[in-house]
């Protein structure tokens, strides 16, 4: 059983990377975690009345830490290629944020955009983590801050839901869910480094540890109860984990991704 692992369809096989900007280009760190424990406190009145402020902050602080955007942003979104298909597909599900969160996310072919997406990189799907897209050292402005690099014409659209709504949850500033610091999977390491240095990933073992097996410190991030229905969280094998339980498909918001989001964006 430990050696067969993820025997799904390629398409499913595939994992996205955070793509963070190292801290030596985040100066304004420690000033934008202020701003988010202030607009975490500010919303409470707004929140569900089981959670206190506190609770706001952790939840607010794990998704921010920094990158969030100003609540009532408008996000100006451009696509730097792909097919017709493939940007109407991907535009509509980005727009399913917009429902709980008070952001705007504006298509154009705005130069200037703020987000911008490439179909073009085999090299994964990956996105910036909120405002780290403005980090020009780190996104140069003629290169993509998101890219989908296994959505095509004919994926279906099931993929293009679980897939563009997760990566515009990190450029809304939200992490993996499987790297919280209150994760409580049963990972199989063995299993999990022979699944991701092959086939269609090819990742080093530094690339799994970062994209998978790490967690994020408490110290730098606090962090709510770990959500398994979260469309932050990526389908993974039984065969991954010693205690043999998959993690499951998510190809919609869960209903605690609807709090927090409208927390995070009041």
């Amino acid at each position: 059983m430990a050696g067969k692992v993820l025997l799904a369809p390629d398409w499913r096989r595939h994992t996205c990377i955070d793509r963070v900007v190292p801290s030596d280009l985040q100066p304004a760190m420690s000033v934008a975690r202020r701003v988010a424990e202030t607009h975490a406190r500010i919303s409470l009145a707004a929140a569900p009345k089981r959670l206190s402020a506190d609770d706001i902050v952790r939840a607010r602080m794990a998704v921010v830490v920094g990158r969030k955007w100003e609540d009532g942003q408008k996000l100006r979104c451009r696509f730097l290629d792909g097919s017709a298909k493939q940007r109407k597909t991907t535009e509509a599900k980005a727009h399913l944020w917009e429902e709980f969160a008070n952001i705007r996310l504006a298509f154009t072919k705005d130069k200037d955009a703020e987000i911008r997406i490439s179909f073009a990189f085999d090299a994964g799907s990956w996105s910036a983590v909120g405002t780290d897209c403005l980090v020009a050292s780190y996104f140069p402005k003629h290169q993509p801050t998101m890219n989908f690099g296994w959505l095509r014409d004919d994926t279906p659209e099931r993929e293009y839901q679980r897939v563009v709504v997760h990566e515009f949850g990190h450029a809304l500033g939200c992490i993996h869910e499987h790297q919280s610091p209150k994760e409580h999977l049963h990972w199989n390491k063995a299993a999990v480094y022979k699944a991701f240095s092959g086939a269609p990933n090819y990742w080093s073992k530094a690339d799994i540890d970062d994209n998978i097996l790490k967690k994020y410190s408490p110290k730098g991030i606090a962090a709510s109860a770990f959500d398994i229905d979260s469309i932050m969280l990526y389908q993974f094998d039984a065969s991954l984990f010693t205690d043999l339980k998959a993690t499951p498909e998510n190809y919609s918001l869960s209903k605690e991704d609807k709090v927090f989001i409208r927390t995070m964006y009041p």
